[in-house]
């Protein structure tokens, strides 16, 4: 309580902030400034050990300026490292992870990894994912992944499932707990295959191409048994008709 009423009034008096505060964070887009503690920091974060042990600009200057992160953001997470609670909700908790993640905020990740296990919706599952892979959360990659297998049926017949990835694809499709149809798994990547051909139109992404991944990935799927020809075949009249 001590240490979170320490960094809640911090401006209540100059003399006081001039006397025990040691380091600055300033968030760009806000403009605003916080006045914290390099003690307080490093005990909690990792990233701000090793600011600090390498003597870089930003120790020199006692100060840290964020472009990627506003104020109505970074301030609940200040006051969660001086007294370890933060109150985590749907329109936070993505960017909370984000940051905590680039900033090496161990606990903070795990607390915002599990309201997220525990807030997954069809809707935002595979953006899950994708941040879940860039900051390598494989905790919440797994269970991403078990979400969309256990409410596969339902995934399948939203646009969300066409967002997913060739590696997602192969995941999912190859894991032993799918009980779809061989015919209606190769016509969903056929779908997938012909919506990337549709938005990738632009870059000039050629169709042979574009086959070739989809051939690649169903000869990846143990339980569909087409030839190569067949599939060829297939691929070349689908992605021939629009």
């Amino acid at each position: 309580m001590i240490l979170k009423n320490l960094f809640q009034n911090q401006n209540q008096n100059e003399k006081e902030e001039e006397s025990y505060f040691d380091f600055e964070i300033i968030c760009e887009q806000n403009k605003t400034s916080f006045k914290t503690h390099k003690s307080i920091l490093s005990s909690r974060s990792d990233y701000f050990k090793s600011l600090f042990n390498s003597k870089m600009k930003e120790y020199q200057e006692n100060k840290l300026i964020l472009k990627d992160v506003s104020s109505p953001i970074l301030f609940p997470i200040l006051n969660y490292l001086y007294s370890g609670k933060i109150e985590i909700n749907l329109e936070n908790a993505i960017e909370i992870l984000i940051f905590s993640s680039k900033y090496l905020i161990d606990e903070l990740i795990e607390t915002c990894s599990n309201f997220i296990k525990n807030n997954l919706q069809i809707e935002t599952v595979v953006d899950i994912l994708k941040l879940s892979e860039s900051r390598n959360l494989n905790q919440l990659i797994d269970y991403s992944y078990q979400f969309i297998l256990e409410n596969f049926e339902e995934f399948i017949k939203t646009s969300f499932f066409l967002e997913l990835e060739e590696n997602h694809l192969n995941s999912i499709l190859s894991n032993d707990e799918i009980a779809t149809d061989e015919f209606e798994i190769f016509e969903l990547i056929i779908k997938w295959g012909k919506h990337k051909s549709n938005i990738n139109e632009e870059k000039e992404i050629e169709k042979e191409k574009l086959q070739n991944q989809i051939s690649n990935i169903i000869h990846k799927i143990r339980f569909i048994d087409f030839s190569k020809q067949q599939i060829a075949k297939t691929l070349k009249r689908r992605f021939n008709s629009k």
